[in-house]
Formats: structure tokens, C-alpha cells, sequence
């Protein structure tokens, strides 16, 4: 499983854009072909000018159009490197060109970068980011007289304040049922929080949580734990009193674990319950199977068998599932900025 964290394309109105309502698809027109934009960085030589090299080290891309949504782009992108190598006693220098995936959601209004955090490629999924914005930025301001930056996407810091924010549309709360720390380390810390006097601090169900948790690790069962109203056209409003409320949040705390809340549009908001030093401004990341986007490019299942129009159909839903859960709606920068 590979590790992806959440960007977001945020548009920057300035003065006198073109099109600027047409902005979707100019990004879109960036991706429609490998060859349409080129990434890299540096200055190019002479020699490498004259071969129509824009840059001094170029990044290899390539890209996939989801054929049931064709507004969700899998992108391919390769790393320069040189390796020092010694062979039959003289030194050489050799290519290496690692690859990472960046899924990009380019759907009406949606503005989701999802990029694996993959250290063998790039030091860190904002070196990509950067990377992409450098380039994207000059070709629409060149063309269209705006720009964008893309964004990292942080775990809100506390759980209670964005329920409330999005309590008329709250549909459900995920909370984990596997957790990292062991049993008798999680009791510790909910004895440390009790001791802070909240009211929503509650204990008496946690033994009985943790070894259902450790029963369905036993298992190899992984899920969550989703409480939804009892009348599904009822929204999920904030809840502090509940006995069963009270030890999901008790958990949630002291495993220092992020809760979602899943809106009625589908949207899901990654929130710690409360404010903690050791985990505010954590990117958010999902877990994906990479395997199956190389299937996309490779045309051949994880197990070397040829893939089926049906199994493309399924690694694409998959895809679709996981930016579904970290969609990020618009939030373009649509004033002007002051020329002064």
C-alpha cells in the first residue's frame, strides 16, 4: 500500500484574467497528451537548448484519463538522478529514474491533488507540488493572466469545531477500530485525560472496544466504526452527552487517531477531536493500492495476467472512492488582487 497526501489547486484571480471561467479546462488541456506541458528545473546548457530542452534536468511524465470519468488524470512522474557507479575499475555515472503517481480530481468545481509520498523518487510530495505549480503557473498566466498554487490539504485541529461548521450537513462520523499503541498504553492515557475534567471524557466502554479491535487484527478484519442518526434524513448534530458518544471520543483523543465526518454530498472532513502539539498541521494522507494505477499504464494485473476491461473498471472505482473521501471543493482566491 502506498501513502498519498492531499493537495488542492487554489485559482488566483488577477487583474484582467482571460477566460477565467474556462479555468478547469485549461488545466485539463495541460494534461490531455504526455507531451502537452514539460516539468523540471534549472537552467538548460547550450547543448541542451539547442536539443529544445527547456530545463537543465527534465521530469519524465505520462498520463491516464480515467475512461469512465475523464476529468480524473493518473500522472506518472520520474525523477532525474545520477548514480556514481564503479565497473571494471572505472567510474561511471548512471540514470536512475524513480516514479511516484499524482492523481489530480479536475471534476466540475473540485480541486483535489492527491501525490504519493514516495522518498525514493522525491524527497517529499511538496517538492512535486512545487514542481507542477512552478510550471502550470507560467504557462496559464502566460496564456490567461491568472495562476494557481497548490496547497497542502492539513488535518482540521479540533473535531468539535468543524462539526459544528458542518453540522446541518453531517450525514456520519467514521471513528478507527485498529490502533497503533497497545491496549495498556491507551488505558494510561485515557487516565490522564480523565483527570482534565471534560464532560465528554468516558471510559466504561473502552476494555470492551479495544478487544473487539484486537480481535479483528487477530482476524485480519480492518473497518471503522460509523455512527449515523437513527432517521437517515436527520442531520448529525453535535453530541457530547451520550454514554456511547463519550468512549468513541475518549478513544479517539487518546489514541490521537483522526475522526471524519461524512457529509450528505459525500465529502469527508479528517478532524482531530481536539487541538494537540504533536499533531496539529499534519498533511492528511490516504492509503492506496499502487499497484493499481501501474495497471492502468501497464495494461496487466498485479499478478501479471493480462488486465480485463472489468478489472480496469474496478481499479478505477477504487480511484474514485478514495477522492470521494478527500474531495476538496473550490476555493479560488475570485477577487481581484490590489494592483497598488
Amino acid at each position: 500500500m502506498a501513502k498519498f497526501a492531499t493537495y488542492y489547486f487554489q485559482y488566483i484571480h488577477g487583474f484582467g484574467p482571460h477566460e477565467w471561467e474556462d479555468r478547469q479546462r485549461h488545466l485539463a488541456a495541460l494534461f490531455d497528451g504526455d507531451r502537452n506541458v514539460v516539468f523540471g528545473e534549472g537552467t538548460p546548457t547550450e547543448e541542451q537548448m539547442a536539443e529544445g530542452m527547456p530545463y537543465k534536468r527534465v521530469f519524465e511524465h505520462r498520463v491516464y484519463h480515467l475512461r469512465n470519468y475523464p476529468d480524473i488524470i493518473v500522472m506518472q512522474i520520474a525523477n532525474s538522478i545520477d548514480v556514481p557507479m564503479e565497473k571494471n575499475f572505472e567510474h561511471k555515472v548512471v540514470k536512475n529514474e524513480p516514479l511516484l503517481f499524482v492523481i489530480i480530481d479536475n471534476r466540475e468545481g473540485v480541486r483535489t491533488v492527491a501525490i504519493q509520498n514516495r522518498r525514493e523518487a522525491f524527497s517529499a510530495p511538496k517538492r512535486v507540488a512545487d514542481i507542477l505549480a512552478e510550471k502550470i503557473n507560467k504557462v496559464l498566466y502566460y496564456q490567461h493572466c491568472y495562476s494557481l498554487k497548490i496547497l497542502p490539504e492539513y488535518y482540521p485541529e479540533d473535531l468539535f469545531k468543524a462539526w459544528e461548521e458542518q453540522q446541518r450537513n453531517a450525514n456520519a462520523l467514521r471513528f478507527p477500530s485498529s490502533y497503533e499503541m497497545a491496549d495498556d498504553e491507551i488505558m494510561r492515557k485515557v487516565e490522564e485525560l480523565k483527570t482534565e475534567g471534560k464532560e465528554f471524557f468516558d471510559d466504561r466502554l473502552i476494555p470492551s472496544i479495544l478487544a473487539m479491535a484486537t480481535e479483528a487484527k487477530k482476524a485480519k478484519y480492518k473497518g471503522k466504526y460509523t455512527v449515523m442518526p437513527e432517521d437517515k434524513k436527520t442531520a448529525l448534530y453535535v453530541d457530547k452527552t451520550t454514554v456511547y458518544m463519550r468512549n468513541l471520543l475518549t478513544l479517539a483523543r487518546a489514541t490521537g487517531e483522526p475522526v471524519e465526518i461524512v457529509t450528505k454530498g459525500g465529502t469527508t472532513f479528517r478532524c482531530f477531536v481536539e487541538s494537540d502539539g504533536d499533531n496539529t498541521d499534519k498533511i492528511v494522507h490516504s492509503q492506496f493500492d499502487d499497484r493499481l494505477l501501474e495497471m492502468l499504464f501497464k495494461g496487466k494485473r498485479p499478478d501479471g495476467e493480462r488486465a480485463e476491461r472489468e478489472d480496469i473498471d474496478k481499479a478505477e472505482t477504487k480511484i474514485m472512492e478514495m477522492l470521494n473521501g478527500m474531495k476538496h471543493v473550490s476555493e479560488d482566491v475570485e477577487a481581484e488582487e490590489n494592483a497598488a
